[in-house]
């Protein structure tokens, strides 16, 4: 707000020319109706610094309603007008007690009593004498208008310094840097054209000049503060309803959330938008390495092909063209959750879980795995990633019921609850005893039972687990002729040298008896009660 802004108003201006006008009368006779023209000229200025100070009081208000709803907004520009409003009021003070000390001086009072009077109560008004070695000094540079002039010019550049805008001209007033000239037209000093050889009316008069001046200046740079609030804030010229989910996927049973709000954007201003995936927060720095969105009619329209799934984030910020002409930044970030296209199809009645060993279990749910939390049941669970489990139940618990609980964590410590299934647990069935390979027992010719001279375990086709067992031991028993010979003690799979020699002396009709195998697998050790009988044909 530059001094041009700041034009004088009628009534300064005709305060100014009374002044200049009784000075100059003063050079001819400083009769009594001169020195009370001063009086009248002097209650005007007081008059106008009042209508000054309560404008400036106003401003002072306003700054602390506006610091109350908009703190962070307000507070910085606020601060500065209170810094302004102390330095006033100092350099008020500071000429006030000039005054008191001017009127003490020329009427030989105290500056107590002085604070207690008018211009039109002093006595000796026409005194010059006095005032010019009070103002001007014995010394030149050490009267009380050099110590003014210094302080005036303190005070201006205080204010520019608070303000703290190389833009900023300080308004008009408080004017020491002239030019000055006397009767005669030569130049003179701001200190000698105002205080030499003046009388004490005339002096009194320009110090309420001086603080009507101040506080007009005051008022000036306030106001200007305050306008500055909203200066560097971006005009919208539209305003739309928006709604904000606070999630982007909502369960059955559950609510949907969001914000409602009023939106303004400026549809004049094409914006700018830099983003990327898998990112918390962009910077200016990286902007050449971001992708780029030009909006159309101030918005930004972002479509992003999903691939994969679970969580996707991204970041990025938005290009604005301030009010001053240069760019501003404005950060963004969000994410969303990607889901495949499924149907699940279960039996229900079909949930069974077998003991002891890893039953393949898949979840799938509308988020990521990552977000999922599962309960058991008792069980133990080994991941195998993309939502693929082994669960493998205790032993312990075969017959009875485990329930796997899942649920989802939604982030912002909130859980949401998936559902929940039962399963039944059995014990794994017992597998089926071979001779060789497949040989379920029955007549067989010496040739077929050397050529498979061993004892397999196996779960039968319809058990669809990968599941093997390994035979620890067994007994083979020779019955010739309904008489049983001692039983022989295998361990492991093959037949023994022996056995194999006395099959081949078999006679026909014998029977091969294998009973008490032992086998083993991950779901544990086992007896295998049945026989399997062989007859040698």
């Amino acid at each position: 707000m530059g001094a041009t802004n700041c034009p004088e108003t009628p009534r300064q201006r005709m305060i100014s020319m009374m002044y200049l006008v009784l000075t100059a009368m003063l050079a001819l006779n400083v009769s009594k109706d001169i020195l009370d023209a001063f009086v009248v000229v002097n209650e005007a200025m007081e008059q106008t610094t009042m209508n000054f100070n309560s404008k400036v009081n106003q401003s002072y208000a306003l700054f602390d309603a506006a610091e109350t709803t908009e703190p962070e907004k307000v507070k910085p520009y606020n601060d500065k007008a209170k810094q302004i409003r102390t330095i006033s009021n100092d350099f008020v003070s500071y000429i006030e007690q000039i005054k008191w000390e001017l009127d003490s001086l020329v009427d030989n009072i105290t500056t107590e009593e002085a604070k207690t009077k008018t211009l039109d109560e002093m006595e000796s008004k026409d005194n010059y004498s006095k005032p010019s070695k009070y103002f001007m000094g014995i010394v030149e540079g050490s009267g009380k208008a050099h110590e003014m002039h210094k302080k005036i010019l303190q005070y201006k550049d205080d204010i520019q310094k608070i303000v703290d805008d190389d833009a900023y001209e300080i308004p008009m007033g408080l004017n020491t840097e002239g030019p000055f000239k006397n009767n005669d037209g030569q130049e003179e000093s701001w200190e000698k054209h105002n205080f030499d050889r003046t009388v004490s009316a005339a002096c009194y008069t320009l110090l309420n000049k001086l603080i009507g001046e101040t506080r007009n200046m005051e008022f000036e740079v306030v106001n200007y503060l305050y306008s500055a609030i909203d200066a560097g804030s971006h005009k919208f010229n539209q305003v739309g309803a928006k709604v904000i989910p606070n999630s982007r996927i909502v369960f059955s049973g559950d609510s949907y959330e969001a914000d409602i709000i009023v939106a303004a954007y400026d549809d004049r201003q094409n914006i700018t938008a830099y983003w990327q995936m898998g990112r918390d927060t962009v910077s200016e720095n990286a902007i050449d390495n971001l992708n780029v969105i030009e909006g159309v009619n101030g918005i930004a329209q972002l479509r992003i092909p999903t691939s994969g799934v679970g969580e996707q984030k991204y970041a990025g910020m938005i290009k604005l063209v301030g009010p001053d002409g240069k760019d501003q930044y404005y950060n963004f970030r969000s994410s969303y959750t990607v889901t495949k296209p499924s149907a699940a199809v279960a039996a229900e009645k079909m949930n069974v879980f077998y003991a002891g060993i890893p039953n393949p279990v898949s979840i799938a749910a509308p988020v990521a795995p990552e977000q999922l939390r599962i309960s058991w049941g008792g069980a133990t669970a080994t991941s195998l990633g993309g939502g693929r489990y082994d669960v493998t139940v205790p032993a312990a618990l075969a017959g009875k019921e485990i329930t796997v609980s899942v649920s989802a964590d939604m982030g912002s410590g909130k859980s949401q609850n998936m559902g929940q299934t039962s399963f039944r647990v059995k014990s794994v069935p017992e597998p089926t005893v071979f001779l060789g390979a497949n040989i379920l027992g029955g007549r067989q010719p010496k040739e077929i039972i050397l050529a498979n001279p061993l004892v397999t375990a196996r779960m039968s086709p319809d058990f669809n687990y990968e599941l093997r067992w390994s035979i620890l031991s067994y007994k083979m028993t020779f019955v010739v002729n309904g008489v049983e010979d001692p039983p022989v003690n295998i361990t492991g799979p093959h037949f023994t040298d022996q056995v194999k020699a006395r099959i081949r002396s078999a006679a026909v009709g014998t029977l091969i008896e294998i009973s008490d195998v032992r086998i083993q697998s991950i779901a544990g050790t086992r007896n295998i009660q049945k026989t399997l009988t062989i007859r040698i044909r």
